[in-house]
């Protein structure tokens, strides 16, 4: 099915209509026979609408092509199932990540659903019949010796990037057991190419149709902040801001359309300015003003605007710290997300502190799978009573704790991070600063409160910025040594060494992007002393990051009045 603009004045094609005919002709319907059936209800089945009829169903950019918002997560979130759940709750969890991404970029979209199914095939599974699957990142298409052509449709958009070459995976057997390892040449939309490393059996070759699983990541260590121009900028204006751009390490600008971009670097028009006040955006900044929108244009960024008389080159200095702050975030929000393939078994939630009401809580099913033996399991990400866009709303003033539950046979080292809608990053754990590296463990089979009610002395009680914000829970099993020392030296800077508090790094970037450096290069080096003893090797230029010694867990909550 497909919309189109015309309200009842719309009228079909002959192309269609000649179509529409050739199909009763092949049912043995008669177009009164079909008009009627038409006007009864949906077909005994289930329509699926990637937005609501007064909404865009906007393309998405993501790492290199362009493709439906809707579709793509639908597509992915398939692909890491393994149960047969039904397409309700399906529509719920990939609604919410559509509401997420779309709101990013600055578009509003609402998947909706529409079944009529007898009472009991309510629960009817999404394919109409039993599925038990392997949940998996991509799937072998052609072979041809050691290499292989490789589909990508279960790779998280967000984490693409990881993905561009030296990322390693997991071949899966019929049984969902480790038969070999694949490494990643190159990729091309979700199109890659692999090289078999090894097998489970001397001699065992690729066969179109094999899964595989994500195994290492492999972050670029050059990693970029791309930033696009606006069009509507004059040419000397778009080439000064070009040139001040491209003068900041790991800061890319580019023209809009042409790729995938994070942010825009452009000037409040006029016409910008009445089209963000009918979408009811608060604070907007002086009409003339330099500063930063999400990618579509229909969003700023709170606080990124100057005064209307700012020169560009100006702006773009000004906005320095600002760029660090979102590529830090973007680093470790984005990045390092892997909820879907982490094979540690610990589970986060957030909670209204001193009660045991739960927000949201979020697992890696793997991991879950891992210590249970049992495949189905429910989402990962799951809101608890949250309004229909499907993210926790939660109200300035509201007092939370996070609660952390280590499953694991062995010790967790915690962090977690809390970045705000205006991309400020906030250490909440460890806290610990006078402690050694073991003010991050939670030992095995234990649980850890944060804030703890009588033993920390600080609060976490929600506060503006108004907007999205995202709690990064990330749990490994090797120590951050080297991003815990970096916390410690600012907070000693600060003088709040002995103290119990969370450290905000929203003024200063610089160490921010430090600190995001020593959590990868903990992550990194981790990976690389267990994998050494499985003979694989990861090149220089990348950070691996191991699903087998990392999970990285996110919450997303609304700050509202």
């Amino acid at each position: 099915m497909r919309s189109r603009d015309g309200g009842e004045q719309l009228k079909p094609s002959q192309e269609e209509l000649e179509y529409q005919r050739q199909w009763l002709g092949q049912l043995k319907l008669s177009h009164q026979d079909f008009l009627t059936k038409r006007r009864k209800a949906v077909a005994q089945g289930v329509v699926i609408a990637a937005a609501k009829r007064e909404q865009f169903a906007a393309d998405a950019s993501f790492s290199d092509f362009y493709a439906g918002a809707f579709t793509y997560l639908l597509t992915q979130y398939l692909w890491q199932q393994t149960g047969d759940e039904p397409a309700s709750r399906i529509l719920v969890n990939v609604g919410r990540s559509t509401r997420i991404l779309a709101r990013e970029r600055g578009n509003l979209q609402d998947p909706e659903i529409e079944t009529n199914l007898s009472k009991q095939n309510a629960n009817t599974p999404i394919y109409f019949t039993r599925l038990s699957s392997q949940a998996a990142e991509a799937v072998v298409t052609q072979v041809n010796g050691d290499s292989a052509e490789l589909w990508l449709g279960g790779l998280d958009s967000q984490t693409l990037e990881a993905f561009k070459k030296d990322a390693i995976f997991t071949v899966l057997n019929p049984q969902g057991g480790d038969q070999g390892l694949v490494k990643l040449e190159s990729r091309q939309g979700l199109v890659g190419r692999g090289k078999l490393l090894q097998t489970a059996q001397p001699g065992g070759q690729l066969q179109p149709g094999t899964l595989l699983q994500e195994r290492i990541r492999s972050i670029p260590s050059d990693l970029t902040l791309k930033i696009g121009l606006d069009d509507s900028l004059e040419n000397n204006t778009t080439q000064q801001a070009k040139q001040a751009l491209q003068a900041i390490p790991r800061i890319e600008p580019l023209p809009l359309s042409q790729q995938e971009v994070q942010y825009v670097f452009g000037r409040m028009t006029e016409a910008k300015y009445q089209k963000l006040q009918k979408k009811t955006v608060s604070n907007l900044p002086a009409i003339g003003s330099f500063g930063l929108f999400l990618s579509t244009l229909d969003q700023i960024i709170p606080g990124s605007f100057g005064s209307s008389g700012e020169a560009v080159s100006a702006a773009v200095k000004r906005l320095q710290p600002k760029f660090k702050s979102l590529l830090a975030a973007r680093i470790v929000k984005q990045m390092l997300g892997n909820t879907n393939t982490s094979q540690i078994n610990v589970k986060a939630t957030m909670n209204i502190a001193g009660s045991n009401e739960i927000l949201s809580e979020t697992f890696p099913i793997r991991g879950v799978q891992k210590g249970t033996g049992v495949s189905k399991q429910p989402a990962p990400i799951k809101p608890i009573n949250s309004p229909g866009s499907g993210v926790q709303k939660l109200s300035v003033g509201t007092q939370i704790a996070f609660q952390v539950q280590n499953n694991e046979s062995r010790p967790l080292y915690i962090s977690i991070l809390v970045i705000d809608a205006q991309g400020e990053m906030t250490v909440i754990f460890p806290n610990d600063w006078s402690a050694s590296e073991d003010a991050a463990l939670v030992e095995a089979g234990q649980k850890q409160v944060i804030p703890e009610i009588g033993k920390d002395s600080f609060k976490l009680i929600i506060g503006e910025p108004l907007g999205i914000s995202e709690a990064l829970i990330i749990a490994s099993t090797v120590p951050l040594r080297t991003s815990l020392k970096a916390l410690k030296e600012i907070a000693q800077s600060r003088g709040v060494v002995n103290r119990s508090t969370p450290l905000n790094l929203a003024d200063d970037a610089d160490k921010l992007l430090d600190v995001t450096n020593s959590l990868l290069n903990d992550l990194d080096t981790g990976t690389r002393g267990g994998i050494n003893v499985e003979g694989i090797q990861l090149p220089a230029g990348v950070r691996g990051v191991d699903t087998k010694k990392l999970a990285a867990m996110a919450i997303t909550f609304e700050v509202v009045a």
